[in-house]
C-alpha cells in the first residue's frame, strides 16, 4: 500500500488545530453570495407546496365517515401496512418469570411474516381477571422493551427505570395485561445478520424497506396488529377484552402508536407521550438518521392532525415536556388544536387532547397515569366505540 503523502498530514493537522480553537473547518466557505445551496431549504420549500391531498376536509366533500374510510386506505398504501394477515403461529413460548412487585412475564414469539419473529412479553399480576383490560406497550429509542418491564440490561436503563420507564409493570400493578412488543432494530430485534451494519439501529431496516415499497411505520404498525390478531384469537394463555384494548407508546414507541391507532381500530385509545408535532416542524426539520416518521409521499396527502383525526371517535391524547427538544409541548398542542374539529364532527370532541407537563424528553409516568385515568380510561369507563 502506498505512503500517503506528507500533505495529508500537514492538512489533517490544520483541521485537528482549528477544531480545538473552535473555528469552522468546513472547506466549501464561503459560499458565493446569495445562493442556496444546502438541501434543506429547497426541500422545506416544496413543504409550504405539498398538497395534502387527503387533509380533512378534503376539500369539504367527504362526510366523516367515507374521509376517514379513504384516508386509512391511503395510509395503509403509503406505509406499505398490511390490512389483513394470517393469525401469527407461536415458534416459542416460556413459562412465568417473576420481574418485582408482584408481577410475572410470559414471553411468547410470534412468526409474523416469512422469516420474521417478534417477541411479545404478556405482563400480569397472577390472578389477573379475564377478559383482561390491555395496555399495549411500545418504548422509546432506548435499548428496548424489557425496560417496559423494570429490567436493566445496559448501564444507562437504570436511569430510565428511575424516573418511570417501566411503564408496563405500572400498569401491570393497575390491573392489566400489559403488552410488551419489540420493535423492528431494538432489543432482540436489532440487527445481527448484515454486512457492515450502519450505526443507526433502524436505517437499515427503514431504508431496505423502501425498496419493497413498505416503511417502518407500516410493518411497525403491522406488528402490533400482528399481535392483537393473535391475543384476541383464544390461542393464548390469557384472554383479552377486545372492548378495552389501549395503547401507550413513548418518544419513537409513540411515533409508531399513532400510525397503529390510525390503521388498526380494534386500538380504543393511545396515549401518545413525547412524539407529536407537525411534520414539517418536528421530523421534517430535523436530522432522520433512524427513518421513524419517515413515508414517501406523506406530506402530499397528509400532516399529523390527520392521522389523529383518523383515531376519532376513539381517544387520543398527546403528552409532552415543555421542555422537549423534539417534540414540544407547543406542537402537540397544535397538533390537536387542528385535529379537534373532526372529532367534533365525529360527536367526540373531548376525546381528543393535549397534555403539556414540566420537563425534558423522557418518560413523564406520573403525568401519563393521570391523563390515562382521566381520558384514555377512566374507572367508570364504559367500552368506546370504534
Amino acid at each position: 500500500m502506498p505512503r500517503l503523502p506528507f500533505a495529508v498530514y500537514r492538512h489533517a493537522l490544520k483541521v485537528k488545530i482549528a477544531r480545538r480553537l473552535g473555528r469552522g473547518t468546513d472547506p466549501y466557505l464561503p459560499l458565493p453570495e446569495g445562493t442556496l445551496l444546502s438541501p434543506s431549504l429547497g426541500i422545506a420549500a416544496a413543504y409550504d407546496g405539498a398538497p395534502r391531498r387527503l387533509g380533512f376536509p378534503a376539500r369539504g366533500t367527504l362526510s366523516p365517515e367515507a374521509w376517514q374510510a379513504q384516508a386509512r386506505a391511503k395510509l395503509a398504501e403509503l406505509t406499505g401496512y398490511a390490512a389483513t394477515r394470517p393469525i401469527p403461529e407461536v415458534t416459542i413460548q416460556k413459562g412465568e418469570v417473576a420481574v418485582g412487585n408482584g408481577i410475572v412475564r410470559r414471553s411468547v414469539y410470534l412468526r409474523i411474516r416469512p422469516d420474521t419473529d417478534l417477541p411479545v412479553h404478556l405482563v400480569y399480576r397472577p390472578g389477573l381477571t379475564q377478559p383482561a383490560l390491555v395496555f399495549l406497550h411500545l418504548a422509546g429509542s432506548t435499548s428496548g422493551v424489557h425496560l417496559g418491564w423494570g429490567e436493566a440490561k445496559v448501564p444507562i436503563d437504570h436511569q430510565r427505570i428511575a424516573i418511570g420507564a417501566d411503564m408496563a409493570r405500572q400498569a401491570a400493578q393497575r390491573g392489566y395485561l400489559a403488552v410488551c412488543i419489540e420493535q423492528i432494530g431494538y432489543g432482540e430485534r436489532g440487527e445481527r445478520h448484515l454486512a457492515k451494519p450502519s450505526p443507526n439501529r433502524t436505517i437499515d431496516a427503514a431504508n431496505h424497506l423502501l425498496l419493497l415499497g413498505r416503511t417502518l411505520m407500516g410493518d411497525g404498525a403491522g406488528d402490533v396488529s400482528a399481535a392483537l390478531d393473535w391475543l384476541l384469537s383464544g390461542n393464548g394463555p390469557l384472554t383479552a377484552d377486545p372492548d378495552r384494548i389501549f395503547l401507550f407508546g413513548h418518544s419513537a414507541g409513540g411515533t409508531l402508536a399513532q400510525y397503529a391507532a390510525a390503521l388498526d381500530v380494534r386500538i380504543k385509545g393511545v396515549l401518545a407521550s413525547g412524539s407529536v408535532g407537525p411534520v414539517r416542524q418536528t421530523i421534517g426539520a430535523r436530522g432522520a438518521g433512524g427513518g421513524d416518521g419517515i413515508v414517501p409521499g406523506l406530506l402530499n396527502w397528509f400532516d399529523t392532525p390527520d392521522l389523529i383525526a383518523l383515531v376519532a371517535p376513539r381517544v387520543f391524547v398527546g403528552l409532552s415536556g415543555d421542555g422537549d427538544h423534539i417534540f414540544p409541548a407547543a406542537g402537540v398542542e397544535a397538533v390537536v388544536d387542528k385535529a379537534r374539529p373532526y372529532f367534533a364532527l365525529c360527536g367526540a370532541a373531548d376525546r381528543v387532547q393535549a397534555i403539556s407537563v414540566d420537563g425534558p424528553h423522557q418518560y413523564h409516568a406520573a403525568a401519563s397515569w393521570d391523563a390515562w385515568t382521566r381520558w384514555i380510561d377512566p374507572p367508570d369507563q364504559s367500552p368506546q366505540t370504534s
